[in-house]
């Protein structure tokens, strides 16, 4: 039979009121402090993932980027290539 894995740890220290307020918010979902606390910390490192995932930038200029590609910039190494004949390979 494998070994199992001990799962892992994470310790904090932290005040009375904080304590006390994750016992309560427990209780009321009725699940375990270690629950409600894992809980928390995964929703919290998710939402900074996907922040983290996120590029703002002004309306204007996400238009100007956008807009710029509808535009074919001219290239004559592309069109050069575009002009050599097509040979598939089976």
């Amino acid at each position: 039979m494998p070994l199992r894995r001990a799962s892992p740890r994470l310790e904090a220290r932290i005040d009375t009121d904080l304590d006390d307020l994750i016992t309560e918010a427990a209780d009321r979902l009725k699940i375990t402090r270690t629950a409600f606390v894992a809980g928390s910390l995964r929703d919290a490192a998710l939402k900074v993932i996907a922040r983290d995932d996120v590029t703002l930038m002004p309306a204007e200029v996400f238009d100007t980027m956008m807009a710029s590609i509808d535009v074919a910039e001219e290239s004559l190494e592309l069109t050069a290539l575009a002009k050599l004949p097509r040979r598939i390979a089976r």
